[in-house]
């Protein structure tokens, strides 16, 4: 007996991501696109990761990786220490933010104490640290716990936007979009799945479009208290 199927085509493909997710953009794996998602699972080559220690680093060099695939890291408890880890590219492989071309970042954390952190998720100059000078970024400054989207450019000026405050020991998923034309837009979503914050700018002459290194930065603030950044998985990519 044949059965009653009606076959429905979607050209634009298929997803899950929800409609007002920055992500929800990201194509197919498709020829066009270069897109990557690092899970630190048991098997991920640290050494893929550049290192580079703000003041004394963190606690170790081994970014223990536990069991569910969380890298963590522990700040050595002094005033602005911490680790900027990017992706080790170099030459031709290093990622560029340009006109025409969309790109994504995105990642799970979470920080054991947001307001005394300084944080930066997304695309910026391998050398750069707390400060980036040039990037397009997420990034959290000590003492506000406001995690903002950012891009800067060395011969421009700094275009940004308060996307909300985050809360201490709490998994967010917090990604960033450019459009390839003239916006870059932000949010992250909390554990309850509700979009806690979400923001767009237009860069402009900001925008940058140097090579740059998909990473993350965690740094103590003032304090001098040790913090614990747990980061589940990175996502970047773009179209070419």
């Amino acid at each position: 007996m044949p059965l009653n199927i009606t076959v429905t085509q979607f050209p634009g493909g298929v997803g899950n991501a929800k409609d007002n997710s920055v992500l929800n953009a990201v194509p197919l794996p498709l020829p066009n696109a270069q897109l990557a998602v690092e899970d630190f699972g048991q098997d991920t080559q640290i050494a893929d990761w550049t290192d580079t220690p703000i003041g004394a680093g963190v606690v170790g060099d081994a970014f223990p990786l536990s069991s569910s695939g969380v890298l963590q890291q522990v700040s050595n408890g002094a005033a602005t220490d911490g680790n900027k880890l990017h992706l080790a590219l170099a030459g031709a492989n290093t990622f560029g933010i340009a006109v025409g071309a969309e790109a994504w970042f995105g990642l799970r954390f979470r920080i054991s104490d947001a307001l005394n952190s300084i944080l930066v998720f997304g695309f910026s100059l391998a050398a750069d640290t707390v400060a980036p000078v040039d990037g397009v970024f997420l990034q959290s400054d000590d003492l506000t716990g406001v995690l903002k989207l950012v891009s800067v450019a060395t011969a421009g000026g700094t275009s940004e936007v308060d996307l909300g405050t985050l809360d201490d020991d709490t998994w967010y998923e917090a990604s960033l979009y450019w459009d390839g034309i003239d916006k870059v837009s932000g949010q992250f979503v909390g554990p309850d799945g509700v979009v806690g914050g979400g923001g767009t700018i237009i860069p402009g002459a900001n925008l940058t479009a140097v090579g740059m290194n998909p990473g993350f930065l965690f740094s103590d603030g003032a304090d001098a208290a040790a913090k614990t950044l747990d980061v589940d998985y990175v996502l970047f990519g773009g179209s070419r």
